[in-house]
């Protein structure tokens, strides 16, 4: 379930952001004490045009890549911001069935009941926007470049600056119980008056204490890098990190950098990463892409990957299954099999070995020369992308219902809300059939938690999902995951 951090720093961004999405959470408590202002971090090129890669620590800071090498200046201190979140609940219940021609009698009584608390003093550290004016006048890009820079323009990943941290002021105690207790009663007067009783009880409690100075939250600008640097406050998917150094700059304000299944599969050469451009009339004015994101596209996606992977025998996508399974919960193997897979469809090439079980992955989607299938590899490289999209709780949950087989009920609810919730840039509340929701419907519910975490905000009675645009990467991204990872265990075509 999601952890005692992850929920109260989303309880936490309700108050300090007010759902406007500028402020990106941290859902893994050792980033909280590594990500400070001038940080950098980086981000791939999506395995799809629907979801965005989350972002990736860099172990390297403004000053790391500029010359001289100075101290960056100091961010300005807003607050502090004093937030105290308290929730304590209970639910009891009493069954009892009497025999209408005895005085047969079986009564249950059961109770659930859940508490969480944590007050934090927070202060906001920004960067002020006239300080990276004053920077870009006084430093320049450090000669030779940095080795990590260098990797990173080599994949073509964009790099991003921390400009802003949402920063705990003192020690934070966050405390989360769960208690569920039960008792029975079974009275059977024809036996003898025979009376059983019997009464249980489970109670778990967590605890995380987070020390001073750890980060909630953070803003990011996009660092761009040509024959000098600047950076760009205000998003823009549009522009890339490393410019191109070539002087044709044919619609270059407009290009899109990304992994397109459909052609990747189509394509007769080994090519799986590509750069679309728009084309560009003799005026110079780049024409509108046709290509529209909607739920259609996506499932022309998923419908591609799905198709690919069901021509496998059933033993290579049983292991598939079963090594993928093994490294959910394993967020570093499960990045270095999406990198390793990415470049040889970059290049058409040799792929290098991996340790076991992504190497058994990979073992499963190259020929004997270890050269890449790339029919197999690519709409597995796509699923790998739409896997690191989700949260550690959410793979955590996956890994679970891979072992119980029930991602085609999931599958059929997000595809429900998905198609329900068209068009995606608007809010709405979508209905939710009960036939979906299996069992429990409820906040400890495994299909609650999945949906939960993508940013939607649910609703018990009657079932709802409050659809809000910014779910749509993290929804779209558990979608792919579901439909990919059900299509290894069906059979084969």
């Amino acid at each position: 379930m999601t952890s005692a951090f992850e929920r109260k720093v989303k309880s936490v961004m309700q108050e300090v952001d007010c759902n406007k999405g500028e402020l990106i959470p941290v859902d893994y408590v050792p980033n909280s004490i590594s990500l400070k202002p001038y940080s950098l971090l980086s981000r791939k090129l999506s395995s799809s045009w629907f979801w965005k890669p989350r972002y990736t620590f860099v172990n390297l800071s403004i000053k790391d890549i500029l010359e001289p090498s100075a101290p960056e200046p100091e961010p300005e201190c807003v607050g502090p911001l004093q937030v105290s979140d308290d929730i304590d609940g209970k639910i009891q219940g009493t069954v009892a069935v009497e025999s209408p021609i005895g005085k047969e009698r079986i009564s249950v009584e059961a109770a659930v009941s859940a508490s969480s608390s944590a007050s934090m003093s927070m202060y906001m550290l920004r960067v002020n926007p006239k300080t990276w004016d004053i920077m870009k006048s006084e430093r320049n890009l450090q000669q030779p470049e940095s080795i990590l820079l260098q990797q990173l323009r080599g994949r073509g990943d964009d790099v991003f600056v921390i400009t802003e941290v949402l920063q705990t002021k003192e020690e934070v105690k966050i405390k989360q119980s769960h208690s569920l207790g039960g008792s029975g009663k079974i009275t059977l007067p024809q036996l003898t008056f025979l009376r059983v009783e019997g009464k249980g009880h489970q109670s778990q409690k967590k605890m995380v204490t987070l020390p001073p100075g750890s980060v909630l939250a953070f803003r990011v600008a996009k660092l761009v890098i040509g024959s000098t640097w600047s950076i760009i406050l205000f998003p823009d998917e549009k522009k890339r990190t490393f410019e191109s150094s070539s002087g044709r700059r044919r619609g270059v304000d407009r290009e899109r950098h990304s992994f397109n299944l459909c052609s990747a599969l189509c394509s007769p050469r080994p090519l799986g990463l590509q750069v679309v451009l728009p084309s560009v009339p003799a005026d110079g004015t780049p024409e509108e892409e046709e290509f529209k994101e909607d739920f259609q596209g996506l499932c022309a996606e998923v419908k591609a990957g799905s198709l690919e992977l069901g021509k496998l025998k059933m033993e290579l996508r049983q292991q598939l299954l079963v090594d993928i399974g093994r490294i959910l919960q394993d967020q570093p193997r499960l990045e270095a099999l999406e990198d390793s897979l990415g470049q040889g469809l970059c290049s058409g090439g040799k792929v290098e070995p991996l340790d076991s079980p992504a190497g058994g992955t990979l073992e499963c989607l190259v020929f004997h020369s270890g050269e890449l299938v790339l029919e197999f590899a690519a709409p597995i490289f796509y699923l790998l992308g739409a896997l690191n999209v989700l949260s550690e709780t959410q793979r955590q949950l996956l890994a679970k219902d891979l072992e119980r087989t029930v991602l085609s009920k999931q599958l059929e609810l997000v595809e429900h809300i998905l198609e329900k919730s068209t068009p995606w840039k608007e809010q709405r509340s979508v209905s939710l059939p009960s036939e979906l929701l299996g069992d429990s419907w409820d906040e400890e519910a495994p299909t609650w938690v999945l949906l939960e975490e993508c940013g939607l905000r649910l609703q018990v009675e009657p079932p709802q999902v409050h659809w809000k645009p910014t779910s749509q990467g993290p929804t779209c991204a558990l979608y792919a995951s579901l439909a990919l990872l059900s299509s290894l265990g069906q059979k084969p075509h």
